[in-house]
């Protein structure tokens, strides 16, 4: 039984089965030996990690003149390397001669990837591009406007080139420009042939090992997460000292003070030099920087330009029209953020009628918070506020995802749908593309970022402003206009300075319509739930769980949260089995398990009529889950390296009931028949091992 490409089957049958994305596992379909394939896959590997490096090198050498910029598909390509450096690391730990059993055999797909990355590398026509040649990229980051911001670069430059400056602070109010400043000093930098610059966001969930992380993800290595603190540090310093060029370090977003030695930050005037940003004189006086600059609000002038260069062509700012936008200027009080948010907000209005209105709206916004960030705050609720329902519910679940992260637009658009944010479509390109809409209208009125990660493709961004003031709506802190309950959440994140901790019982009230438990440490911290609890939450929606361990979940916990219809427990370790009370989650639109490893069983599934989504892919169940053929809504199923489907065959038919079927991953090392031409014709995205004869009664 030999396995086909996806992509030939299609040409062969003429349908569209199999248009998208088809994984197989070669190695582990040919009578090749176990050791043969190890032994290949260690030269291959080998290959293809000198082939990076050299890459890698190449292109920073390129870039670091400013004015060439990798490739997408480079970057990419790198980045793909990257993620199969820990697998590989893995499987060399297991034991000498990676002798693993055949069905927890991960040989045979790795040797695929590596391969396929190998000749990938082989057909790159070049590897940077000019940064003037990049279509809708601009060579220079987002327009500068004030005095003050010119003043503060030429301010800092000297600092950058003289000899015994080493660590440079740059602060200021939240949304006045900080971060826009620092992008402006890293592409000067970047047009200097002697400098290496590498650009950390810190935020608030601060940590020495995220840091460290973080610092060792810009530099191209990868630190072991079993590694001592002072060890990792010792590998960053060492590291930095063997680098040719002089390194500026650009710390964006820093909250609270750290030693940086303990980092593995190793400050010299001719080796490595420290550029941070902050809310906060004081975080600048206590890491001790050299040089503070001191970043202000805009003069009235400065805000006026801003704002129309933001606003755009139309419509036409004359007479009435011109002094009330004027008007609404000055509500910015010259505050950056604040003059882009409400520029996005009113491009394209040309209604006087509007603009009168949104002026009234603007000065009647609440304004209970802090002193400093309390106009940002009521400008950025006005902009909220005059979004639909719709918009707005889409906008409050970006705040779930944790803080300054680049979250995915397909991840997110995934997640309205689960959470049955938008209106039905009656197909999914359908709602996906109204969630697209929806993510680019949030784009345009300045409350989304976007931004793009080459391992996840277009995502988006919060900036922690814009975040926080979203916590505070789903907290019930602000004022603001929406047709009906106005959405609870409860967000955390967990790690920082606790390895384990207690879900706290008095968090989960009755009004909750969203949990998000996030961690930014590693090892992941241990969640303990407390026994025989039964939390009221009976609007509880969306609960979304993922990168801790937990050693159990009682039968009691879901108990009271019929409402419930997301459950996301992607890689949470030490979770054996599901509490039975999950078969009554009868709402459930999605529930995703994925890289819960040890996981080894499911309640039965046959009440979950309205499930679309299922993934129990990278898990242990050791079979499939009682009553999944009665999942008649199901749209997509995760069958990725589930244990249970190794070493069996599913018969014909298995799937021939699920009519709505669109995507289908199955194990790329096992022997499955899929044989029905039906649902393969419906499926957008297909990835598994087709057999020979398989092949031939669905071609014939």
């Amino acid at each position: 039984m030999l396995p086909f490409w996806g992509k030939a089957l299609a040409e062969k049958t003429g349908e569209k089965v199999i248009e998208k994305t088809v994984e197989f596992a070669l190695e582990n379909c040919t009578g090749r030996s176990h050791m043969d394939n190890v032994q290949s896959l260690k030269r291959n590997w080998q290959e293809l990690s000198c082939k990076a490096f050299d890459v890698e090198q190449e292109v920073n050498r390129e870039e670091m003149s400013g004015k060439k910029k990798r490739k997408s598909e480079v970057d990419n390509w790198l980045k793909d390397v990257k993620k199969l450096s820990p697998e590989i690391d893995a499987l060399e730990t297991r034991g000498s001669s990676w002798r693993l059993p055949l069905k927890e055999d991960p040989v045979g797909k790795l040797q695929f990837q590596v391969k396929d990355l190998v000749d990938q590398s082989r057909r790159f026509d070049g590897l940077v591009l000019d940064t003037c040649d990049n279509i809708g990229e601009p060579c220079l980051p987002t327009k500068l406007f004030g005095v003050k911001f010119d003043e503060a670069l030429k301010r800092i430059w000297p600092c950058l080139v003289a000899d015994d400056i080493s660590s440079i602070g740059i602060y200021g109010m939240g949304g006045v420009g900080k971060t826009t400043l620092a992008r402006h000093i890293e592409y000067h930098l970047l047009e200097k042939n002697n400098y290496r610059v590498l650009w950390v966001t810190v935020s608030q969930d601060f940590s020495v090992t995220s840091l460290q992380d973080k610092i060792a993800n810009v530099l191209g290595i990868n630190l072991s997460s079993r590694d001592e603190e002072d060890t990792r540090a010792r590998i960053l310093r060492d590291i930095f000292r063997k680098m040719l060029k002089l390194i500026v370090l650009i710390l964006d977003d820093v909250w609270e003070e750290f030693c940086l030695d303990r980092v593995g930050i190793p400050l010299h005037p001719n080796k490595c030099r420290l550029i941070l940003t902050t809310r906060s004189l004081q975080v600048c006086n206590r890491i001790q920087c050299q040089r503070k600059f001191d970043l202000q609000t805009l003069d009235t002038g400065e805000a006026w330009d801003l704002f129309k260069y933001k606003l755009g062509s139309e419509p036409l700012l004359q007479g009435d029209l011109e002094s009330i936008a004027k008007s609404i200027v000055e509500e910015c009080d010259g505050l950056p953020l604040g003059i882009i948010t409400v520029a996005g907000s009113m491009r394209g209005v040309t209604d006087i009628c509007e603009w009168r209105n949104a002026l009234e709206q603007l000065k009647t916004c609440s304004i209970g918070y802090h002193e400093m960030e309390r106009d940002v705050f009521r400008i950025l609720e006005w902009s909220f506020n005059r979004l639909n329902k719709c918009e707005k519910n889409c906008f409050l679940y970006c705040c779930l995802y944790p803080e300054d992260s680049d979250i995915s637009r397909e991840k997110l658009i995934d997640l309205f749908i689960w959470a049955e944010l938008m209106p039905k479509r009656d197909s999914r390109p359908k709602e996906f593309d109204e969630g697209h809409t929806i993510l680019n209208k949030l784009i345009k009125v300045c409350l989304l970022e976007e931004t793009k990660d080459f391992g996840r493709g277009d995502c988006v961004k919060m900036h922690d402003l814009v975040r926080d003031m979203a916590l505070r709506i789903t907290k019930g802190k602000s004022n603001l206009q929406m047709n009906g309950d106005v959405p609870q959440f409860l967000v955390k994140s967990i790690g920082k300075g606790n390895s384990k901790v207690t879900l706290e019982q008095g968090e989960w009230t009755e009004d909750l319509h969203a949990v998000s438990f996030h961690s930014f440490s590693a090892p992941h911290p241990e969640i303990k739930v407390p026994p025989a609890w039964s939390p009221n939450c009976l609007k509880l929606s969306t609960l979304l769980l993922s990168d801790v361990s937990i050693e159990e979940i009682p039968d009691s916990f879901f108990r009271h949260m019929c409402g419930l219809k997301v459950l996301n427990l992607s890689r949470c370790g030490g979770i054996i089995e599901l509490p039975d009370s999950v078969s009554d989650l009868v709402n459930l639109t999605a529930l995703i398990l994925r890289g819960c490893r040890d996981l080894r069983s499911v309640p039965p599934l046959g009440k979950l009529k309205q499930l679309r989504d299922l993934d129990l892919s990278y898990t242990k169940i050791e079979d499939l889950p009682e009553g999944w053929k009665s999942l008649v809504n199901l749209e997509r199923l995760n069958l990725d390296e589930y244990g249970a489907l190794s070493q069996k065959i599913i018969p014909k038919g298995t799937f021939s009931q699920f009519h709505r079927l669109q995507l289908l991953l199955l194990p790329s090392n096992g022997r499955v028949q899929v044989n029905d031409p039906e649902v393969l014709n419906q499926l957008e995205s297909f990835g598994g091992c087709l057999s020979f004869m398989d092949f031939y009664k669905i071609t014939r």
